[in-house]
């Protein structure tokens, strides 16, 4: 007995951005697509190649990623879809800056 299996091109690809925002550099993005057999995944970062798996940690300030989902078919052939999202993610010592900016601004208005 043969069994055929079904093989399709990506008809969606989707990025699932992190839970908390703020977005922090370091915080990971991740691929996910709909075709078959199961895609590999290529990101680039601002034009720049970056991960090959299915998730792109975020780097420091704006920058535009894109998800690429390829799929192999059983003759040889590939096809691609992708997907882009602009995000900025900020650096770990964003949040302290901002704290020690508020306080040096309440103790100038403190009158001793």
């Amino acid at each position: 007995m043969n069994a055929t299996s079904c093989a399709g091109c990506p008809d969606s690809v989707v990025i699932a951005m992190p839970d908390l925002t703020p977005y922090r550099a370091g915080d990971v993005l991740t691929c996910s697509s709909d075709g078959y057999p199961a895609p590999t995944y290529s990101w680039t970062v601002s034009g720049v190649d970056g991960s090959t798996a299915n998730t792109q940690a975020l780097q420091e300030g704006e920058h535009v990623y894109i998800c690429t989902a390829t799929v192999t078919l059983d003759n040889g052939e590939t096809c691609k879809s992708g997907i882009s999202s602009t995000v900025t993610a900020y650096g770990k010592y964003h949040k302290q800056c901002h704290t020690l900016q508020t306080i040096l601004m309440l103790t100038t208005l403190f009158v001793f």
